[in-house]
């Protein structure tokens, strides 16, 4: 049995008559009569009641025929699925994102793009600091992610750069609402507390804020609290301190911090979007274009 015979049966039940189905298929009538007829030897019955008006069909008939529909819609189904599969069009996607980067245009925009022209293609933002990021990359348990601190020179991955962030000096916003008092040099804010990642969550970005003190020409007194930017943040505004943070945070900021654009900043990193090098995922692909595109 070949789908044809089934496409065939269910011509001839819709037309009622093997010759009006001959002329709907393109085929001529002889060449049919024998395609049902080879069809109901395989099945053992007869499909149809044959008069001189045409045909109807018999009761096991009229239940293959049930049955005929259903597995040629199933399969039309299964056809257009793999079709819009293919071209990314369909699917999921599990994309990691650093809490850093959540509410910044440069991941929002892509996100928002991609869901507008793929709304069939499943989109999970699963939120993650980048070592835990490049690690489910590379296993395959995430499809990409926006993150930074790649080593550009690892062969696994492939990026796509964002934009370039910029470091800015977190401090309490003062009750009265007047200015607050910023040094003109942050070395004069070496006695003061800093509130800080802790190394073993963020090691690149550790050693990064510790370089640019350095430039800066102090050693920060590190207050160690973790790796969520959030809760550090919180610190700032209940006056537990200083921080310096990614200027991307100041999408996010609550409104008892400043964000303070220092001459003494001078260090910026990059911001990508990262893939493994062997992915091959339509809906990746397709993606990757939308984040390219909304840079």
């Amino acid at each position: 049995m070949e789908l044809r015979h089934l496409r065939y049966f269910l011509a001839v039940a819709d037309c009622g008559s093997v010759a009006e189905a001959a002329r709907r298929l393109h085929i001529v009538q002889p060449a049919l009569s024998r395609q049902i007829r080879d069809l109901e030897e395989e099945l053992g019955s007869d499909l149809f009641h044959r008069n001189a008006k045409g045909v109807q069909l018999t009761v096991p008939g009229e239940r293959f025929a049930i049955d005929a529909r259903r597995l040629l819609g199933d399969l039309e189904t299964a056809r257009e699925l793999f079709v819009r599969l293919a071209r990314g069009q369909a699917g999921a996607l599990k994309i990691g994102l650093a809490p850093n980067y959540s509410w910044h245009p440069a991941t929002l925009k892509p996100v928002r793009n991609f869901k507008a022209t793929h709304p069939d293609v499943t989109v999970m933002l699963e939120p993650a600091l980048a070592a835990k990021q490049l690690a489910r990359i590379a296993s395959g348990s995430l499809d990409g992610g926006f993150l930074a601190w790649r080593d550009p020179r690892d062969p696994a991955f492939n990026a796509c750069h964002l934009f370039d962030c910029h470091l800015r000096l977190a401090v309490p916003r003062p009750a009265d609402g007047s200015a607050p008092v910023v040094p003109t040099r942050l070395a004069e804010l070496k006695d003061e507390p800093f509130m800080w990642f802790a190394r073993e969550v963020a090691p690149a970005y550790n050693d990064f804020l510790i370089h640019q003190c350095q430039l800066a020409g102090f050693s920060p007194r590190i207050v160690p609290i973790g790796g969520d930017v959030s809760t550090i943040l919180g610190l700032v505004a209940a006056g537990m301190g200083y921080a310096i943070v990614p200027e991307a945070c100041i999408y996010s900021c609550p409104n008892q911090v400043m964000l303070i654009e220092h001459a003494d900043l001078t260090l910026s990193y990059p911001v990508e979007f990262v893939w493994r090098a062997d992915a091959v995922n339509p809906a990746l692909d397709a993606f990757i274009a939308a984040v390219a595109e909304a840079g």
